[in-house]
């Protein structure tokens, strides 16, 4: 009980250390970039090529964690992202680089966070009991949450008075920090021997094959990745050039983690709201992200509570029902496909902003609600709802 305890501790400061990093190094990232250019077309070049590294590290990370232990890999790429924000400040000397080392630093970042989010995902069953991972993977939401909304206030913020150098220099000293927290972690002795004794893994296709259910949801995540990131570029570049304005650009999004800090509540509320209700009412909430203020904050609420609930959902269930052995590999080949996609819509997003102008999400929505239609009829002999067992 007490390693159990001090587990989560030290689980709880290294996540909101490294979200607080992450989502704040890419906020401030998000509006320097649509404030140099005033388009949308370098943020989601940026963007996109921030994520097409992941479509082979995933695989390489899994292996290596397969290797090694998600322990090291946390710690390692905890420093190596602190060792390269306080390099970036530190060659931030001339204003013209700016936009040049934002971009790189992104990308390298993103390549490292790869490890570091598989790792993460893949260490929650070797720390806590099979009992607490819903519980865990709850909290987790609301901490990622709490940190986008402070972070993007705060950057936001701090941005009027402390230039954007000084603040990745922070930034950079406080993942050194989270390293810290890492080392502390004490693997649970039956997870450790479960995954030595294990016998030799088959692919993790073979998997999927024997299991509809997780090709289901992975499908369905993948159509969840492609609204994020064509959210993640449309709605910063919607609020900076229609009202011009950092601060509600903080809001909306904060609107959106405030929807998903309550996904963990509502799911305790509404015990019957299945999958496929969620599914559908991914692209129905898309219909509201308009230039209207009073819809696009309750759009961005509504949406991150339905995200929230639908990742909550999904990583238990790849958690929780596969053996502890196949985790990794699992989840890494399950982030190729969602990372991929996201690499994808964020492309493809100044394209449809062009295209269709402020009403893009609309647009999406449509396309989005066909699509999951249609997975649903492919899967509707599949009871995928009734594949996540969900401990209280």
């Amino acid at each position: 009980m007490q390693q159990t305890t001090r587990n989560f501790n030290c689980y709880l400061g290294s996540m909101a250390i490294t979200f607080f990093g992450f989502y704040g190094f890419m906020y401030l990232v998000s509006v320097q970039l649509i404030e140099a250019t005033g388009s949308p077309n370098l943020l989601g070049h940026v963007l996109a090529l921030t994520m097409a590294p992941a479509l082979v590290l995933n695989l390489v990370a899994g292996i290596l964690i397969e290797r090694t232990n998600p322990k090291i890999v946390m710690l390692v790429t905890d420093l190596l992202t602190g060792l390269l924000f306080v390099g970036a400040a530190i060659i931030m000397v001339n204003p013209t680089w700016q936009v040049i080392i934002l971009a790189t630093v992104s990308v390298v970042n993103k390549a490292i966070g790869v490890f570091y989010k598989l790792g993460n995902k893949t260490i929650v069953p070797q720390l806590f009991p099979p009992t607490q991972i819903m519980k865990v993977n709850g909290v987790q939401t609301q901490v990622r949450q709490v940190a986008i909304i402070s972070a993007s206030m705060m950057i936001a913020g701090l941005l009027l008075v402390v230039s954007a150098r000084r603040l990745i220099l922070v930034m950079g000293l406080t993942f050194l920090g989270s390293a810290w927290l890492d080392h502390q972690f004490q693997l649970r002795p039956q997870a450790v021997r479960k995954k030595v004794t294990q016998p030799k893994l088959a692919p993790a296709w073979r998997l999927f094959w024997h299991r509809p259910d997780l090709v289901k949801l992975t499908s369905l995540a993948i159509i969840g990745c492609l609204a994020d990131a064509i959210v993640a570029v449309f709605v910063p570049w919607l609020v900076i050039t229609t009202w011009h304005s950092k601060l509600a650009l903080s809001g909306y999004l904060g609107c959106e983690a405030v929807g998903i800090i309550m996904a963990p509540l509502i799911k305790r509320w509404c015990p019957t709201l299945t999958m496929t209700k969620i599914s559908y009412g991914l692209p129905l909430s898309l219909g509201l992200l308009v230039p209207s203020p009073p819809l696009l904050a309750i759009g961005m609420g509504t949406l991150g509570y339905l995200r929230g609930l639908f990742n909550l959902k999904f990583y238990t269930t790849l958690q929780t029902g596969v053996p502890v052995a196949f985790v990794s590999r699992l989840l890494a080949l399950t982030l190729v496909f969602t990372d991929g996609t996201t690499a994808l819509g964020a492309y493809l997003a100044p394209q449809l902003v062009k295209w269709t102008g402020s009403w893009a999400l609309v647009v999406l929505g449509i396309g989005l609600l066909l699509a999951t239609g249609l997975i649903q009829l492919g899967f509707r002999n599949q009871a995928v709802d009734q594949a996540v067992q969900e401990p209280d």
